[in-house]
């Protein structure tokens, strides 16, 4: 039988067994032209001043049977020949050019260089080879060696290898080949990706495999080196608009509050907002301050930051671990997932990210978070696809990888609830429930754009001139004992490598049998919150889940590990599409308001979705609706409604009923808030009790009550009339207690438009027996109006009113407050008059 060797071609067929491997034992050691470090391989040669590396790329392939450690050694002497940068080495550069600070490059540096090693290829295998024997749990001790790999892998830059493959063995009846063996690579990850990494693997298990029965293997053909990303991507002129155009994109993308790290290590307070009216967003979890122990800054530390974290803590970086959990999806659900992938339009990949960043939800953010938060995802890219003239490195290894990022906004614990919906369907309504395959698709579109307008050769190029103008290692290292951040970037990163397709479907190399590759990179100093390094071997999707502990500790990573699995289980089984009312805008996750300010007075763009029935959006367990315990007093919490204004607050309902008649008059304080000091004065003049003056607006809306549509009621108000629906009700004891009402917490939706214009207008409220609730009520509410289908007609575009220091009415009575008007007004009489 032929050898699968991929880049060894049997020569002939009838040459001498026992001279097999023989010709490359003789082989002189070849060289290769020296060429300056790559930028982007630049970063990846970042150490700590202890000597190890900052990101250390490790891939561990698990296998059926024993490796012979002689074989293997000869295998590897072949592949050194081979690639050349098997055989590199780092030289750094004598000319250093006077830097302004420790953060800017002063003057042109020389670079580092890629050089030829001088040690034979014996040496290298013997200095980069480790063999153990293991006795114990077989799985335990590689997810151990793992995880030490990426902690302080530390490498001889001079003289080489940069890369290290540690052996370990296990005899035993297990499996059909008798015992079991691992082969951990550590690598310097400027020298190589995992496509790399499985050229590499593969190159090795067909030597070997070639070797024991005796097939003859032909001379390894030594590559060049290959070319760097900036001498491949940067090849045309620069193009300045197309430059700044990403760089912008890159900075508004950064000023966006996202989850960093998770609100566990936050406070319960949150931070007093400041110009509330100019700021219209949700709340947030980076409202809340960080409780990691923190010391004064010190050294260079001090010229970006006060405080950092404490030396003394375990989250200071040189403190912090890499932690691991392995995954696996198999084949069957993966066939169906990469079907369904096909009928939304979307790759493998996309689907991975929507699990990753579900998972992420359901470990960054405790109860007190309740609204939207913002996810931002870094995704891994093979470069080799996007080279202006295809993949450069001909088969031999090289770092090709790059990234691109974007942000999706997501609730609290997603994944937990789309787990919760597929146990039980009545939780959602027809049209309603976490949208995993919206996801997937805004995550698409953010791909397909960054590739369309040409983002693989600028950001390339604005890296390029990063590492040039700043010194990103100095950077990094301080940095990474930010209190705020703990050196977390991004909130999950994704890599997805694809189908391991070097060798046979099965597997099978001889009496060596390849079970599993996992891999990654680490993250303990800089990188995400969360990470994904996904591959697909023997047809199951492999899944490392990796971060860095304490920021993240190993129950979270399991909960992680098991929701992307869990995630990806159900999406591969919803054969049957939801309801639908139209199609809302793909972008819809990344920006519910399609690119337009807070102020803007138009309906938020809507796609060609139109207004849903009352059965397709009201709640399967919604009770018996009584409209008299409906009416009364009701605070409103949030509101998605383009005619009120977002600097208002303590907004107030009094709904009274008149037969068939529900007058429904509301009073808001415009502008919030009204406190002296918090934010303002927005308007001159303090009454002598500190309130501001002609700050109480009243509103008249009149409602009819439908007995045939019970929960149904035709409201009139700012010249419309439309349908006010009540969707879902909750009886919260404690609630009840204190109010008398049985109907504490209600949902309502309001929608108008027609089939030839869409929706012109669309309304949501979050409504309460008592002013402030539980933050998890919130969040539950904005969970519920997600099942119920709202989330695309506006429940992500929420704004959550304040109601802290509020002083209401007495009363909302004619005879009280004065005449009150269809539209909003001042309030001259009642308890607010004296402020006039």
């Amino acid at each position: 039988m032929e050898s699968r060797c991929a880049c060894c071609a049997v020569t002939d067929a009838e040459t001498d067994a026992a001279t097999t491997g023989a010709k490359t034992e003789n082989l002189e050691m070849p060289s290769f032209e020296p060429r300056d470090v790559g930028s982007a391989e630049q970063l990846m040669l970042s150490r700590m001043p202890a000597g190890h590396m900052i990101t250390t790329h490790t891939s561990l392939a698990l296998l059926e049977g024993q490796v012979d450690v002689e074989r293997l050694k000869k295998a590897l002497s072949w592949a050194i020949l081979r690639h050349p940068m098997m055989r590199a080495t780092a030289r750094e550069p004598t000319v250093l050019g006077k830097d302004t600070g420790p953060f800017f490059h002063g003057g042109q540096d020389g670079r580092w260089r890629w050089e030829p090693t001088g040690l034979g290829k014996e040496e290298l295998t013997e200095r980069g080879l480790m063999v153990e024997d293991v006795s114990g749990d077989f799985d335990s001790k590689c997810k151990e060696h793992f995880e030490q790999s990426l902690d302080k892998t530390t490498f001889d830059f001079e003289n080489g290898p940069l890369w290290k493959l540690r052996l370990l063995r296990q005899p035993g009846f297990r499996g059909p080949r008798g015992g079991r063996s691992a082969l951990l690579f550590s690598f310097v990850h400027s020298i190589d990706d995992q496509k790399s990494a499985n050229i590499l693997l593969h190159d090795l298990l067909s030597h070997m495999e070639a070797a024991e029965k005796g097939d003859p293997i032909e001379d390894p053909k030594p590559a060049a080196l290959p070319a760097s990303l900036e001498d491949v991507f940067l090849q045309d002129e620069l193009d300045v608009q197309k430059l700044a155009g990403y760089a912008l994109s890159q900075a508004s993308a950064g000023a966006v509050p996202f989850m960093k790290v998770p609100s566990a290590l936050r406070s319960a307070e949150r931070n007093v907002r400041k110009n509330f009216g100019l700021n219209p967003a949700q709340p947030v979890a980076q409202e809340r301050n960080m409780t990691v122990p923190t010391a004064a800054a010190e050294g260079n530390a001090k010229l970006l930051m006060a405080e950092a974290v404490s030396s003394e803590s375990d989250f200071w970086s040189e403190s912090r671990k890499n932690v691991v959990t392995f995954r696996s999806l198999p084949a069957q659900h993966l066939s169906q997932l990469r079907q369904l992938c096909r009928e939304n339009n979307v790759t493998m990949s996309m689907a991975v990210a929507a699990a990753a960043l579900l998972a992420t939800s359901d470990i960054s953010n405790d109860d007190m978070d309740f609204a939207y938060e913002a996810y931002r995802m870094l995704l891994g890219v093979d470069m080799r696809r996007f080279a202006p003239g295809g993949d450069w490195t001909r088969g031999t290894m090289a770092y090709a990888s790059g990234a691109l990022d974007f942000t999706l906004r997501l609730l609290p614990k997603s994944g937990q609830a789309y787990a919760a919906e597929h146990e039980n369907a009545s939780i959602r309504s027809r049209i309603g429930g976490v949208p995993f395959w919206d996801l997937a698709r805004a995550a698409d579109l953010a791909v397909r754009e960054w590739a369309e307008k040409g983002y693989a050769a600028e950001s390339t190029r604005l890296f390029d001139i990063g590492i040039r103008l700043l010194r990103m290692d100095n950077i990094i290292r301080e940095t990474a004992n930010d209190p705020s951040t703990l050196g977390r970037a991004y909130s999950v990163t994704v890599s997805n490598a694809g189908i391991y397709s070097q060798g046979p479907d099965n597997g099978s190399y001889g009496s060596l049998r390849l079970d599993k590759i996992f891999f990654g990179i680490s993250t303990a100093i800089s990188g995400s919150l969360m990470s994904a390094s996904c591959l697909t071997v023997n047809g199951d999707l492999l899944i490392t889940a990796h971060s860095a502990a304490p920021v993240v500790n190993r129950s979270d990573m399991e909960i992680f590990a098991d929701s992307m699995i869990r995630s990806l289980s159900i999406a591969a089984m919803e054969t049957a599409p939801k309801a639908s009312m139209g199609t809302p805008p793909v972008e819809n996750p990344i920006d519910p308001r399609g690119g337009l300010p807070w102020y803007y007075l138009l309906e938020t763009p809507k796609g060609t979705l139109q207004c849903p029935k009352y059965e397709d959006v009201r709640s399967p367990t919604l009770p018996a609706f009584n409209v008299d315990k409906y009416v009364g007093v009701w605070y409103e919490l949030a509101f998605h409604d383009i005619t009120q204004c977002n600097g208002c607050g303590c907004t107030r309902f009094n709904m009274t009923r008149h037969g068939n008649i529900i007058e429904d008059m509301f009073t808001v304080t415009c502008p919030w808030p009204w406190k002296k000091g918090v934010d303002g004065p927005w308007l001159p003049g303090y009454n002598a009790n500190g309130n501001r003056r002609m700050n109480m607006w009243t509103c008249n809306m009149t409602m009819y009550y439908k007995p045939a549509e019970p929960g149904v009621m035709l409201e009139t108000g700012f010249g419309q009339e439309f349908d006010n629906m009540v969707l879902e009700i909750w009886s919260d004891p404690e609630i009840t207690a204190e109010t008398g009402y049985e109907y504490t917490r209600a949902i309502q939706f309001q929608c108008l438009g027609s089939e030839q214009d869409g929706i012109t207008f669309t309304g949501i409220n979050f409504l309460s027996r008592i002013p402030i609730v539980k933050s998890s009520m919130l969040q539950e509410m904005f969970n519920r109006a997600r099942a119920l289908g709202l989330e695309p007609y506006g429940s992500n575009d929420m704004h959550v009113v304040e109601h802290a220091g509020c002083r209401y009415p007495q009363s909302t009575d004619e005879t009280w407050m004065g005449e009150r008007p269809e539209w909003p007004f001042p309030v001259f009489a009642g308890d607010f008059g004296a402020q006039i």
